[in-house]
């Protein structure tokens, strides 16, 4: 498949992140927080910000079927793919709602697991404490974000500035504006939460070539409708930026990068 197919692929953001961002990045980043959650047999999970749900079906999968697991995330498209997405194990219960508001009751789940989304939550205080009021006393919480930015996304942001739009590039900062571990570890302390650790582990991740890596990313993010508005010809010096800049981290026409994750947990008070 050619560069210009995926620039103009006709899926969905949703069908995209699961296709794509799930296998090469969700996944080899949720080892980590997964195994941080120390999940046991019959517990209760809530999976926040969910997207379309790789952590919920791997936290269904270890808590089996006398457990019970709950997505939840503010997008319905997402939520939509989740749903027909199989999983084992556990029953998993998918709900549209804001993080900062969920509509679930007190006490109620043994384990709170968000995984690179908190940075995205206009109420960051307000969705921690909703972690801290759904989770049953001596509950546990675990929530990672994107560390410190690495060079293919720095290229990217850099082209979206210069080729399409100088505040388009936002949208890559922000995933990578909450990269220090003490910042998580504090906002759970505040919001109750003792027993609170955090640390920094790094991933190996193993990105599509250059072009496909853009337009995959592009597409499946909210970036997508905006720059497939842009000229034909921003778009093509654009990809072209990107090309050049990461060509000479190609390896066997992949792009292999080591990201910084920070990772924060702690014990419902």
């Amino acid at each position: 498949m050619t560069s210009t197919t995926y620039r103009d692929d006709s899926s969905s953001g949703a069908e995209l992140y699961e296709r794509f961002f799930v296998p090469g990045i969700a996944t080899p980043v949720s080892g980590e927080l997964i195994a941080t959650g120390d999940l046991r047999g019959g517990e209760r999970v809530i999976d926040i910000a969910c997207g379309t749900g790789v952590i919920a079906r791997a936290a269904a999968d270890q808590v089996g079927a006398a457990g019970t697991v709950t997505g939840v995330d503010a997008a319905p498209d997402m939520l939509e793919v989740a749903r027909a997405t199989a999983a084992r194990g556990a029953p998993i219960q998918w709900h549209e709602a804001d993080a900062a508001s969920l509509p679930l009751s007190d006490e109620s789940y043994d384990v709170a697991f968000c995984q690179m989304g908190l940075m995205f939550m206009r109420d960051k205080p307000g969705a921690v404490a909703e972690m801290h009021r759904v989770l049953a006393p001596g509950g546990r919480v675990v929530l990672n974000t994107p560390g410190r930015v690495q060079p293919p996304f720095e290229v990217m942001e850099r082209a979206i500035r210069e080729h399409i739009n100088p505040d388009l590039g936002a949208f890559v900062s922000a995933v990578f504006s909450m990269p220090d571990p003490a910042v998580l570890a504090a906002m759970l302390r505040d919001a109750g939460f003792r027993d609170v650790s955090s640390k920094e582990y790094v991933v190996r991740l193993n990105l599509p070539d250059p072009a496909v890596f853009l337009w995959n990313y592009i597409n499946l993010t909210p970036m997508g409708p905006l720059v497939a508005e842009a000229p034909e010809d921003a778009r093509d010096a654009m990809e072209a930026q990107v090309v050049e800049a990461l060509d000479p981290h190609v390896v066997d026409g992949r792009v292999p990068i080591d990201q910084p994750m920070a990772l924060a947990w702690g014990t419902r008070s």
